[in-house]
């Protein structure tokens, strides 16, 4: 059961231990503290009963401390019980407002009125967001009037922001109106509008973004300034993987544009964008429109902050036959972006039409990815994780546990009590018992000997290339008579062996061997060999 319900301003201390409802706008008031504990579900309906949709509302000088765990996350979610599970839209979202610097010095947040934020504290803190998913959210309450997912308006860099996830807001993920949070390890899925948006002089590091935009979303990001008004928006995105849809074209009914575009840097944003991965673009890759007096480069500037873009060259972009990398438009067209590495990523599972209805994925790089060369350097502030990589992830998931993607992604790594063999290339002779728990590739003919015993765990994908690095033929996997595989899926993680010719030249045959068992049960004249095994 649900336990309490709340509605009002909370002007005293107070803690969620257990379940909530928020039965109208929920206001914490200046100088007071809301903590929220581990697996706690907050839940909202679409509106209020005259039209206003319930949130929960951090006021300037007042505090969250919302800190879940991977086994036990902090859920804003609809109470809304019928055909929820990728609905958008059914009830406000998470607002926290601080007293950092904003353009125009302070500012009312859509969907709320009669509140302000904005200030001269650069590194106030608002608290903690850890393990923290707020899904379906987004509820419209006018024209050009909804709810963000996160707002983070005039947010000091004193706020922790990490592990935290957006899905299926019906407006954007992630938004930053002004202020100097950082935020690290977050996921956007499958927002109606854009995934990350910043404006109003956002000056914040992210580090470790993963977004799926899907057929019908917007932007990945949309990053805003107000021309060259100080103070000037000045985003540091390192480390990130945006997946967008091959087919995809925004359908949001909140969106301000509907430009079919990836990414959208615009009005004369500043920023850092490095370690990027930009798959499956269905048109553009980056868009820019509307530039100021900004320096916009592919060579990192030593200073001159906030009045340079800097997009790194080593940026990956990729996706349909015959997208535009880049467009930049009307006063950007001069001196524009305009250089990328256009180069398949090579993620271990990602269809080009990836989805909400996609069983399953792994948006890690596989062994000999691009994203393993020519990676920029990791900056050098304590903020930052050093990488030596492209993209949100490398060899291992920090969102398996808790995203609403859980069920479509590898299990987390574990230690079984076989040796496995975990993301590997495979070829040759396997003599001792073996465990398959994650993605593997089979680079040659694979045979597991008499006496051994292969076990692939529920969820794995095998991987095959067309040709054998040791030309024995087509890549297969063969069990010997007095082998055993042992390999049992579920409906719900089933064994995948399939091709790692890339997912736009799909559906084909013949792109690799296959899958034999032998064995020692009587055959015609005793014994035989296999077509294809020699």
């Amino acid at each position: 059961a649900r336990a309490d319900t709340v509605c009002g301003t909370l002007s005293s201390d107070t803690t969620w231990s257990s379940d909530v409802t928020l039965s109208c706008q929920v206001f914490v008031a200046s100088g007071a503290t809301l903590t929220i504990n581990a697996g706690v579900t907050v839940y909202a309906y679409p509106d209020d009963g005259s039209g206003i949709a319930p949130a929960l509302i951090i006021l300037p000088g007042a505090t969250i401390e919302a800190s879940g765990s991977a086994s036990a996350p902090i859920t804003f979610t609809t109470g809304v019980t019928q055909d929820t599970a990728t609905g958008r839209g059914l009830w406000g979202g998470l607002i926290v407002m601080g007293n950092a610097p904003v353009y125009q010095g302070t500012q009312e947040v859509e969907g709320i009125t009669g509140q302000t934020y904005g200030g001269n504290d650069a590194t106030e803190s608002s608290g903690t967001l850890e393990y923290v998913r707020v899904w379906h959210g987004g509820s419209v309450i006018g024209e050009n009037n909804e709810i963000n997912g996160i707002t983070l308006a005039g947010v000091g860099s004193g706020t922790t922001v990490r592990y935290c996830e957006v899905a299926f807001n019906l407006d954007d993920g992630f938004e930053m109106f002004g202020g100097t949070v950082n935020l690290k390890y977050i996921s956007v899925l499958f927002v109606g509008d854009d995934a990350i948006d910043t404006d109003e002089g956002y000056q914040g590091m992210i580090q470790f973004a993963y977004v799926m935009i899907g057929a019908t979303g917007n932007h990945g990001v949309e990053m805003d300034s107000k021309g060259d008004e100080s103070p000037r928006s000045f985003p540091q995105l390192y480390s990130a993987t945006f997946v967008h849809h091959l087919d995809g074209s925004p359908e949001s009914v909140s969106s301000d544009d509907q430009f079919d575009a990836t990414l959208r840097l615009r009005e004369g944003t500043g920023g850092e964008f490095g370690n990027i991965i930009v798959t499956n673009v269905p048109n553009v890759g980056v868009l820019q429109n509307e530039c100021g007096s900004e320096t916009r480069t592919h060579t990192l500037p030593s200073s001159g902050a906030p009045d340079y873009l800097w997009f790194s060259p080593q940026n990956i972009i990729y996706g349909a036959t015959g997208i535009s990398a880049f467009d930049n438009q009307d006063s950007c067209a001069s001196g524009g972006l305009s250089s990328a590495r256009i180069q398949d990523p090579m993620l271990t599972l990602m269809p080009g039409t990836a989805d909400e209805d996609t069983d399953f994925i792994d948006p890690r790089p596989k062994s000999g990815s691009p994203a393993y060369s020519s990676f920029d350097d990791t900056p050098s502030d304590s903020f930052y994780t050093t990488t030596q990589y492209m993209g949100a992830f490398d060899t291992s998931l920090w969102n398996s546990d808790w995203s609403w993607l859980a069920d479509r992604l590898p299990e987390d790594d574990s230690t079984p009590t076989i040796p496995p063999i975990t993301g590997a290339e495979v070829c040759g002779d396997i003599t001792e018992d073996t465990v398959w728990q994650t993605t593997i590739t089979m680079v040659c003919q694979v045979f597991v000997q008499s006496g051994v015993v292969l076990t692939i765990n529920s969820g794995t994908t095998i991987f095959a290339e067309s040709t054998s690095i040791d030309d024995s033929g087509a890549p297969a996997l063969i069990i010997l008579p007095g082998a055993t595989i042992l390999a049992q899926g579920t409906a719900t993680r089933p064994i995948t062996f399939t091709t790692t010719s890339d997912s736009s030249t799909l559906p084909a045959r013949g792109l690799w061997g296959g899958l034999i068992v032998m064995g020692n049960a009587p055959v015609y004249q005793g014994t035989q060999e296999v077509e294809g095994i020699t």
